[in-house]
């Protein structure tokens, strides 16, 4: 979250908006989750679970959509894709 969703005044990383007052608690979670989950994706690309890592990785887009979440989300797709035509 780089923008307050009320005003679009820049984030300063507290709880509440400089500028409008307006409580950023829960966008500060949702961001803060999605940042688990693509951490999570990563995670499981490196452990070879591509499957598990375009899962988590769509989640996290889900909750907060940003440009590395959608290269992680083609990765994980890619990487999937290609594991299951070794398989076959």
């Amino acid at each position: 979250m780089n923008r307050c969703p009320v005003c679009q005044a820049r984030f300063r990383g507290a709880a509440v908006c400089s500028r409008c007052g307006a409580d950023l608690t829960r966008p500060m979670r949702i961001a803060a989750e999605a940042w688990r989950l693509r951490e999570a994706a990563r995670g499981a690309i490196k452990a070879g679970e591509f499957g598990r890592a375009l899962e988590l990785a769509g989640t996290a887009q889900e909750a907060q959509a940003t440009a590395d979440g959608e290269i992680l989300v083609r990765l994980g797709a890619w990487l999937r894709a290609s594991s299951v035509a070794e398989e076959a």
